[in-house]
């Protein structure tokens, strides 16, 4: 497993190698301290399973780091973790295509947690109260039935459907494993649900599926 860590505070990214160090005995872990560093290391030739990512990088915000990745279609799954808690942020993160936020006021085990909910799961980690918060903001917006969805994504979400695994949809995609990680936080984001089986009960009602029509 290969992690990617772009923060700016060495201290916090000793304490997350200590932590990450659990998650894996093969786990292996690279650290950038500012946005380029982070852009260089994820054009490279390392395929990333995961990058967790501070919105308050030196040289480029988090935000727009996460632009530049959906841009190159460079398809890492990350998760923010930063010690601001503001709310558009974190909704703009989502947006952009996070799999999810952890404060840095989590202790280990609730890190590892949350990693494990994003990785092994395939679903989007928000703590409870923020999460509260964001359906908040979110209760006054429409839902778009396929705004934001790319052909790829259909491709996926009808064999999410189907119940096929992560795997076994990587396998008849030709796409790596994190790749439809990624395409599978695209879709949470932009049918506004928090794991797999809400994602595809939300895709028939809305008609998503081939042979579908909208619900009521």
């Amino acid at each position: 497993m290969q992690i990617l860590l772009a923060d700016d505070h060495p201290l916090f990214l000793a304490g997350m190698r200590h932590i990450l160090s659990q998650l894996d005995e093969t786990v292996q872990i690279h650290c950038a301290e500012a946005g380029e560093a982070a852009l260089q290391l994820l054009r490279g030739e390392i395929e990333f399973d995961l990058l967790l990512l501070d919105l308050g990088l030196p040289d480029t915000d988090g935000l727009g780091l996460l632009r530049i990745l959906r841009e190159e279609a460079i398809m890492v799954p990350v998760v923010v973790v930063s010690a601001s808690e503001n709310l558009h942020q974190i909704r703009a993160a989502l947006a952009a295509g996070a799999l999810g936020f952890i404060p840095k006021s989590h202790h280990a085990e609730q890190m590892l947690d949350a990693i494990h909910q994003v990785l092994d799961k395939g679903e989007i980690y928000l703590p409870d109260s923020i999460r509260a918060h964001i359906d908040q903001l979110a209760a006054s917006d429409r839902t778009s039935t396929s705004q934001g969805i790319t052909s790829r994504q259909h491709q996926v979400l009808a064999l999410l459907a189907q119940g096929l695994a992560n795997k076994q949809i990587a396998q008849r995609l030709n796409l790596t494993e994190h790749t439809v990680k990624a395409h599978l936080g695209a879709l949470f984001q932009a049918l506004k649900v928090s794991n797999r089986t809400e994602c595809a009960q939300k895709a028939r009602r809305l008609g998503l599926l081939a042979g579908d029509t909208p619900s009521n």
